[in-house]
């Protein structure tokens, strides 16, 4: 058996010896390849210090440039002997204590940062300063065994070539500092105002600090109170490595870090500024500042330039026409609710004004007013409410909360048609009671509003806009109306290619299809194409695949039919054109108290628009109610965004029903009804069909004392906050109807008595 098992071992020797040679071979050719590919651009230190310097390209969905990063400057080195030693004391010491002991690599650095992660909970990685120089302007951060071997060869390179003094000098002159600067010269004049040579040891340390996370950690928008804590951490490390003593380790936790102005300048933001700010965050937050500039990417996002800038002269003319009113700002989103995509992003009303104009209105909390009424109609439907339920307008205490209309009368009993298309207050308040707040709520956060978190802070005010929510959410959320009910991921960004002009990562609107091609030569793009933000700041703009229902068709469907009923809302709208479209449209307006926000949000079939108008400060503007202010707005950017497109009705889902109703009853008309309507139900909710007597509503109830307030309010604008003091009435040809009622989804008709007196009122059924 001995020699069986020895012959057999003999045998094997060879091949295993022969795999061995070949293995040891293919790494050789690709030691060759690496050094051969990547040996000119570390031929000197300055190309060494910049052969990545590229920065980013931002392209509109046509292809047309909107953003060109400055050209990045070729980095002028600052001697070694120039630059303090508390501050390459405290690089090394953070960054690599062996440094003028290894060749290139360090086993005892790698074990050193498992331990030093350990203990603070950090994130430090193992690479030499060698390393990091090479992987940092020449390669990616890649986390291959590819990519770190080619670190490696590289790095042995720079080592055999390069002093000690030399790779430390040309590391601090091009490592990335964050807020655009490259070096610690630059870094040092950016956040201290400083030449290099005069910083001290706190400054040294924040600097030192930086490299790790530079756009978490910069002063200017970032985590200072995460920086602070790496600042001592570094501090911690000089002293146990012996660069300090316990006298300066103290002085240093001392001293008081004043930083400079932030002079960071996106004056190359031709247009979008905003959105080419939040698109560059966008990628920063998922990828990493550096290594998106490095790689020079080129970026075609969703938007429409020539579209941008139209809506962008639309906000600005009317809010200059405001400006006795007291308007100073505003904000408008419009969003393809099909797929994802922004069109229009306007943050401001003029980016270059140095008051308002930085501010981006579209990412910012205010309260929507009646504009998040269509939530809670939606939960409403959801929850076996029709648009003809009897709510009723009148004083009401609900356990202390007595909300008011705008124009403080009471209509008795009205229905849910009428109190959402007219917003009424009070009865809005009823049935946000009815349903439940957790019900709207649940609804609302399924619709991707993600700042409604604190129930006991809104009550039944929620239905009024108590709560903060953003424009884009909010307009996102009347998206899923439009697109019968379906949430589709915001996808700003359709395609990124990288310097060399590979595309690695697409999208797809006609399948909603994302595309990720991994190319070697730049980090992994995983994350980056999830588009999704660790701190939460971009939440509303999740890219992601697919779609969602979270509302079914035909409860979104009666929300649309309810906010595109023109005759309804006449009753307190009358003569707001602004309202109305050259096609069907819904649309929905909001004011706050005392005239603080201006809402108008939006859509057809195509495209959903959401505009808010104000005050920064939210100081109060001069009775702007959303049908004066936001409206004109937004029937503006609709029509330019829907110039020359096709006209199209609103698509009627399986599972609604339509019916002739008369009007005093609301059940299915009879022969002797005086005067009908057409309305839509669920297919569960659509009344029997059979005739009654019918039933007399509670008459219009008007308080005593507020007959004075009906002159003044005569002249007051129209909308959530004014309106007429009369009711005007529905006006009813005589001109009989013969079209049958019938259910969506379903080719025969229901068999019910025709009307043969009165008709049906002009009413915009998609």
């Amino acid at each position: 058996m001995i020699k069986i098992i020895s012959s057999i071992f003999r045998k094997l020797i060879p091949y295993w010896f022969l795999i061995s040679i070949f293995l040891l071979f293919i790494i050789f050719l690709f030691g060759l390849y690496t050094y051969f590919r990547y040996v000119d651009s570390i031929a000197t230190p300055f190309k060494l210090m910049n052969s990545n310097n590229t920065g980013i390209i931002l392209y509109d969905r046509k292809g047309r440039i909107f953003y060109q990063s400055p050209s990045v400057k070729p980095i002028q080195p600052v001697s070694l002997t120039k630059i303090p030693k508390f501050l390459t004391d405290a690089t090394l010491s953070i960054e690599d204590k062996d440094f003028y002991r290894h060749s290139g690599f360090s086993g005892r650095g790698i074990l050193r940062s498992i331990g030093l992660n350990i203990r603070t909970g950090s994130n430090i990685g193992g690479s030499t300063i060698t390393q990091q120089l090479v992987k940092n302007a020449i390669l990616s951060d890649e986390k291959t065994f590819r990519r770190k071997f080619q670190e490696l060869i590289l790095s042995f390179e720079v080592e055999r070539r390069y002093s000690k003094d030399q790779i430390l000098e040309m590391y601090l002159n091009s490592i990335y500092y964050g807020s655009g600067a490259y070096g610690a010269g630059q870094a040092s004049l950016l956040y201290f105002n400083k030449d290099i040579s005069k910083i001290n040891l706190a400054e040294s340390a924040i600097l030192a600090a930086l490299p790790q996370s530079p756009s978490r950690l910069t002063p200017y928008g970032g985590d200072r109170e995460a920086l602070f804590s790496r600042q001592k951490i570094v501090f911690k490390e000089m002293k146990n490595a012996g660069f300090i003593g316990e006298a300066e380790y103290e002085k240093g936790l001392e001293e008081k870090v004043v930083f400079a102005a932030s002079r960071e300048s996106d004056d190359n933001l031709i247009q979008a500024p905003h959105f080419g700010i939040y698109i560059r965050e966008y990628l920063f937050n998922r990828y990493g500042e550096d290594k998106v500039i490095r790689n020079g990417f080129k970026i075609t996002t969703s938007l429409d330039a020539s579209l941008q800038a139209k809506a962008q002269s639309i906000l600005q003319e009317k809010i200059r026409g405001l400006a006795e009113q007291k308007v100073t700002n505003g904000g408008a989103i419009t969003i393809n609710p099909a797929t994802g995509e922004i069109i229009v992003y306007v943050g401001s009303k003029d980016w270059n004004d140095t008051e308002f104009g930085k501010f981006d209105i579209v990412q910012a909390l205010r309260q929507p007013g009646s504009s998040f009424k269509p939530v809670v109609y939606s939960a409403a439907f959801i929850e076996g409410h029709k648009t003809t339920d009897i709510l009723h307008d009148k004083r009401s205490d609900f356990s202390g909360y007595m909300p008011e209309n705008y124009d403080r009368k009471f209509r008795g009993d009205v229905t849910l048609r009428r109190a959402l298309s007219n917003s009424l207050n009070v009865p809005s308040v009823e049935l946000l009671n009815d349903i439940g707040i957790e019900k709207a709520m649940e609804l609302a956060a399924s619709m991707g509003i993600t700042t409604l978190t604190d129930i006991d802070r809104y009550g039944l005010s929620l239905v009024l806009g108590g709560g903060e929510v953003k424009l884009s959410e909010l307009t996102r959320a009347y998206g899923i109306l439009s697109y019968q009910g379906e949430l589709v991921n915001t996808h700003p960004i359709l395609k990124i290619e990288d310097k060399a002009g590979n595309i690695i990562y697409s999208f797809d609107s006609s399948t909603l299809e994302e595309v990720e091609t991994i190319n070697k030569n730049i980090p992994d793009l995983t994350e980056l194409i999830g588009l999704n933000d660790k701190q939460g700041k971009l939440d509303q703009f999740t890219g992601g695949r697919g779609k969602k229902q979270v509302i079914e068709a035909k409860y979104a469907y009666l929300t649309t039919d309810v906010l595109s009923d023109r005759s309804a809302r006449e009753e307190i709208f009358t003569g707001v054109t602004s309202l109305n479209l050259s096609r069907p449209g819904a649309v929905k307006t909001g004011t706050t108290d005392d005239y603080r926000d201006s809402w108008t949000i939006g859509y057809t079939p195509d495209y959903v628009t959401g505009v808010w108008i104000g005050n920064n400060d939210n100081s109060p503007m001069n009775r702007v109610a959303g049908s004066v202010g936001a409206a004109p707005i937004w029937h503006d950017i609709m029509e330019e965004i829907h110039r020359g497109l096709p006209i199209r009705q609103f698509p009627k889902p399986a599972g609604i029903v339509e019916l002739n109703i008369c009007k005093d009853t609301l059940l299915p008309s009879c022969n002797d009804c005086s005067e009908s309507l057409r309305e839509v139900f669920s297919i569960e909710t659509a009344p029997e069909i059979h005739c009654q007597s019918p039933v007399t509503l509670a008459p219009t109830e008007v308080n005593p004392e507020e007959e004075d307030h009906e002159k003044n309010n005569e002249e007051d604008n129209i909308g959530e906050n004014d309106g007429p003091t009369e009711t005007p009435p529905v006006t009813i040809t005589e001109e009989p109807s013969s079209t049958p009622p019938f259910i969506s989804g379903n080719s025969h008709p229901l068999t019910i008595p025709v009307i043969t007196s009165g008709t049906i009122p002009p009413t915009i059924l998609p």
